[in-house]
């Protein structure tokens, strides 16, 4: 049962451990589309909105899109999440220019959960999984390089034993620049109409972001330094702020830490990251509290 229950809602049981439990917490579906992308911004406590410079902009702020260097650009992400579910993920950039799309898709996965009747008994009567599934198309549109606004749809699937739920969702974000190295932005996400489970209706985790991120003008150790903070507002929990910093020496390899505040079962966070040529492997280590475990996150980045 506690499988169930973790894979069905998991970020909404992580909110319920806690002693204060929002007025709001239990409100909404699709609660997987909370959960960060990338290693890298898992590393950083999940503040992304303003710092996004990859394919992962599809999901933190569809208008960082147009602060990606190269023509093309895709990520791909491995995910352990809490009790054994997963995440998988795939983003895709292109374009140049004043304009650019992205792809996106979002895999959440189960595993198996013994399936049982009314009667305890000692061997299951069967297995289920509950899958959760979203496929998103991002544009980025920038008038001048230190203004840009973006967009995201998304198309969205769950799927627990025998029932199902189809929906959708919209983000918009606005990235600014108002002097080199200082970047502002704001993004409302998941953003959409209720879906229908059976014969209840749901509420999208709708959440809004104010961000900002910094690129340190000076260098140590042959290295530089950047950093970003974030204030996050669900609908159905309390304000977080989120903070990161990481380190680039030679732009060869990096080490990231970040602090969540507001957020009932995550704090800390770190992560490493290894570049060579277009390829980036990034690592991130989220320890939870309340008996959760430890989420262990892979990605990896290409540009070309």
């Amino acid at each position: 049962m506690r499988r169930a229950l973790v894979a069905a809602c998991l970020p909404l049981l992580a909110a319920c451990l806690a002693a204060d439990i929002h007025p709001r917490a239990g409100t909404t579906a699709w609660t997987f589309l909370k959960i960060g992308a990338g290693a890298r911004y898992a590393a950083l406590a999940d503040a992304g909105a303003a710092l996004a410079d990859d394919a992962t902009a599809c999901h933190w702020n569809p208008a960082r899109l147009s602060a990606i260097e190269r023509t093309w650009a895709a990520q791909v992400q491995h995910h352990a999440w809490i009790d054994d579910t997963a995440v998988d993920e795939l983003y895709l950039a292109a374009g140049r220019g004043r304009h650019r799309l992205g792809l996106s898709a979002r895999l959440f996965s189960s595993g198996d959960i013994p399936l049982r009747g009314g009667t305890p008994t000692a061997e299951p009567d069967g297995y289920f999984s509950v899958y959760d599934l979203s496929g998103g198309l991002s544009y980025a549109f920038a008038p001048v390089r230190q203004v840009s606004a973006g967009i995201t749809f998304r198309s969205l699937y769950e799927k627990i034993h025998l029932d199902a739920a189809y929906g959708w969702s919209l983000d918009g974000g606005l990235s600014v620049s108002p002097v080199d190295g200082l970047t502002l932005a704001g993004v409302a996400a998941n953003v959409g109409p209720r879906m229908r489970m059976r014969r209840d209706l749901f509420r999208l985790p709708a959440t809004f972001t104010l961000a900002a991120a910094y690129a340190l003008p000076w260098t140590a150790w042959h290295g530089r330094f950047n950093a970003a903070l974030a204030g996050v507002k669900p609908v159905d929990g309390a304000l977080q702020v989120r903070c990161g910093a990481e380190y680039w020496w030679r732009n060869l390899a990096a080490g990231r830490l970040g602090y969540k505040t507001g957020h009932d079962t995550e704090s800390f966070s770190a992560g490493t990251g290894v570049r060579w040529r277009w390829y980036t492997l990034d690592y991130a280590f989220v320890p939870h509290r309340d008996g959760l475990g430890t989420a262990h996150r892979v990605s990896l980045d290409l540009r070309f």
